[in-house]
C-alpha cells in the first residue's frame, strides 16, 4: 500500500522530500515490529522453561492482565496520531487557536487510569491474581502511569510521521523488557521477578527522551481539536482499545471468568497457544496501526472501502496459508517449550486462522478511526469481544469454545464496522450529512 501520493510528492519537492524520509523511516517499523514479536515469543519461552505449568498459568494470567492495561492506554497512539496528524495537514478543528497539547494530556490520562486500577483491584484483583495481589496492583498502576507517557510520545511520532523514533520507542520497549526477564530467569527464576520484569519496560521512553535530543519535539506536537473533544475522541479509543485488549491479549481473563478453578489450571498449554498464534501477525499489525491511520486520514468515499478491500483479502489469504502451516508444525513447536505443552493440529490451525480475522478486524477499526468514525470504531470491537464472552459461557470441550469464540468475535465486529464505513460512502455520495466528523 502506498504511504504518499506521487503525484503530489512530484508537484511539491518539500512534500517529496518529507515522503522520502517517512519512506526510510517505515522499514525501521517493521524492524521494530520483528523485535517486539521476538521479545515477546522468548519470554513466554523463558516464562514456559523456568516456571512450573501451574506457575506459568498464573504468569500468562498476568501477562494477560499487563498487556490488557498496556492495550487500553495504546489508544492513546492511535487517537494521537490521527490528531496530530490532522492538525499537521490543516483539516483540524482547532480553528484559529492550536488545539490541545498531547503530552500533558498523556499523561494525565495514565494517572486516572492507575487509579481506576487501585480503586477497583479490590473487586478483580483476589480472583485474578490470587498471589501477591497488592504488589501486582501497585505494579500495574505504576506500568499504567508509564505507558500512557510512551504512548503519548509514540502517537505524537506517529502524527509527524517520525517513523523512525516511533520504531525506537517500540523496539527499545520490547528489548528492556527482555533484557529484564532474561536477568530474572537467570538469576531468581521467580514468578513474581518475571511478573514485575515484564512490567518495567514500560518506562523505556524516559531513556530515549534523556538521551535522544531530538525525540523531545514530539512532547510539543498538537492535536487537531481542543482539549474536551481530545479528551472525548482518545476516550473512545480507549473504549475500543480495551475491547481490542480483551480479546488480543487479555483473552485468558476471559477464559478465566467462563472456566473453572480446575479446568483453568490444565489451560496454559492453549493459551500458549493462542499467543504463539497471533504473535506472527497482529504484532507486526499493531506496529503498523499508526501508519495505517496516517495513511487513511486522507482517503475518502469509495477509495477508503478500496483501501481496506486489500489488506483484509491478503490477510483472509495468509490466515489460510497460515493454519494449514500451524496444523503442520505448531504441535511440533510447541513441544520446545516442554512435553507438557501438547496442543492438536486442528486447534493450532484453527487458533492460526482465528488470528487472521482478528487482524482484519484491526484494519476495519483503523478505517473508522482514521475517518472519525469513533462510536462506530468502539462499537465494533465492543459487540466483537462480547460476542466472544458469550461464546465462552457456552457448553463444550475448553477448546471448542475458545476456536469458536475466537472465530466468531472478529467475524461480528468487522460487519459492524463495514457497515458504518457503508454509511459513510453512501451519505457522501448521497450530499447527505458529511463524514462523521471528528468526535462523534
Amino acid at each position: 500500500m502506498s504511504l504518499s501520493n506521487p503525484a503530489e510528492s512530484a508537484a511539491d519537492p518539500a512534500h517529496g522530500k518529507a515522503g522520502r524520509t517517512r519512506a526510510r523511516g517505515l522499514p525501521a517499523v517493521g524492524a521494530a515490529s520483528v523485535i517486539a514479536a521476538a521479545a515477546s515469543y522468548l519470554i513466554l519461552f523463558l516464562a514456559a522453561r523456568a516456571l512450573t505449568p501451574e506457575e506459568n498459568a498464573q504468569f500468562l494470567t498476568f501477562w494477560a492482565v499487563l498487556f490488557f492495561v498496556l492495550g487500553v492506554l495504546a489508544g492513546i497512539i492511535n487517537e494521537f496520531t490521527r490528531a496530530v496528524r490532522s492538525a499537521a495537514t490543516g483539516s483540524g478543528q482547532a480553528g484559529p487557536a492550536p488545539g490541545a497539547a498531547v503530552f500533558p494530556l498523556g499523561l494525565l490520562i495514565g494517572c486516572g487510569a492507575a487509579a481506576v486500577i487501585a480503586a477497583s483491584s479490590p473487586l478483580w484483583a483476589p480472583s485474578i491474581l490470587p498471589d501477591d495481589t497488592v504488589l501486582l496492583v501497585a505494579v500495574l498502576s505504576v506500568a499504567a502511569i508509564a505507558y500512557a507517557g510512551h504512548c503519548s510520545v509514540a502517537g505524537a511520532a506517529g502524527g509527524l510521521q517520525r517513523w523512525s523514533l516511533f520504531a525506537g520507542l517500540a523496539g527499545s520497549e520490547a528489548l528492556l523488557r527482555l533484557l529484564l526477564v532474561v536477568v530474572v530467569a537467570l538469576a531468581v527464576s521467580t514468578r513474581l521477578g518475571l511478573e514485575v520484569a515484564s512490567a518495567a519496560g514500560a518506562l523505556t521512553w524516559l531513556l530515549i527522551l534523556l538521551f535522544a535530543r531530538s525525540s523531545r519535539s514530539a512532547l510539543r506536537a498538537r492535536a487537531d481539536v481542543g482539549r474536551a473533544a481530545l479528551l472525548s475522541n482518545t476516550g473512545h479509543a480507549m473504549l475500543s482499545a480495551a475491547a481490542t485488549a480483551a480479546l488480543v491479549t487479555g483473552f485468558p481473563i476471559l477464559l478465566r471468568l467462563t472456566t473453572s478453578l480446575e479446568q483453568y489450571a490444565g489451560a496454559a498449554p492453549l493459551l500458549l497457544a493462542i499467543s504463539l498464534t497471533r504473535a506472527p501477525i497482529m504484532i507486526p499489525l499493531q506496529a503498523f496501526q499508526s501508519v495505517l491511520i496516517s495513511r487513511f486520514v486522507g482517503v475518502r468515499g469509495t477509495a477508503l472501502v478500496r483501501a481496506i478491500a486489500g489488506p483484509a483479502a491478503g490477510l483472509i489469504a495468509l490466515g489460510g496459508v497460515g493454519a494449514i502451516a500451524a496444523g503442520l508444525l505448531g504441535p511440533w513447536i510447541m513441544l520446545v517449550f516442554g512435553p507438557a505443552y501438547v496442543v492438536a493440529p486442528l486447534t493450532m490451525a484453527a487458533l492460526t486462522f482465528a488470528g487472521c480475522l482478528m487482524a482484519v478486524l484491526t484494519v476495519t477499526g483503523t478505517a473508522c478511526l482514521a475517518r472519525g468514525a469513533h462510536a462506530a470504531y468502539s462499537v465494533g470491537w465492543v459487540v466483537a469481544t462480547a460476542s466472544t464472552f458469550l461464546v465462552l459461557l457456552l457448553p463444550g470441550s475448553l477448546e471448542g469454545r475458545v476456536i469458536l469464540s475466537l472465530l466468531v468475535g472478529p467475524v461480528v465486529g468487522v460487519l459492524v464496522h463495514l457497515a458504518a464505513l457503508l454509511t459513510l460512502v453512501r451519505g457522501r455520495k448521497t450530499g447527505s450529512p458529511q463524514e462523521e466528523g471528528t468526535g462523534q
